[in-house]
């Protein structure tokens, strides 16, 4: 994460072990209720322009870095601080294939 998006996020960036990642979804339409849920907090949020930071529910955080409205990624845990990570793609898919080829 970028120094403005840990500001942004209002918590520290999030680490995981490769073997609780349960699984991973490319995502065009990142804005939806099928994906996001819950309430932010802590964290930045514009509608449709970005969102940075936790989303909480009952039982469950998700961790989110969602920027305009471009594709994006769910990763799944296992077991961790948080349920779900959320974000936006900015690059190419190299590092998610490379995990999904891992839990091949």
């Amino acid at each position: 994460m970028s120094l403005l998006e840990r500001l942004g996020a209002l918590v520290s960036p999030p680490t995981a072990h490769l073997d609780h990642v349960k699984s991973i979804q490319f995502i065009d339409e990142l804005w939806s209720k099928d994906v996001l849920r819950g309430v932010r907090a802590p964290g930045t949020g514009m509608p449709y322009v970005v969102l940075i930071g936790v989303m909480r529910g009952r039982g469950y955080k998700d961790f989110c870095v969602i920027k305009r409205r471009k594709p994006g990624v769910i990763i799944a845990f296992t077991s961790g601080k948080y349920e779900r990570w959320i974000y936006t793609l900015e690059g190419s898919r190299h590092a998610e294939e490379q995990i999904l080829a891992a839990l091949a």
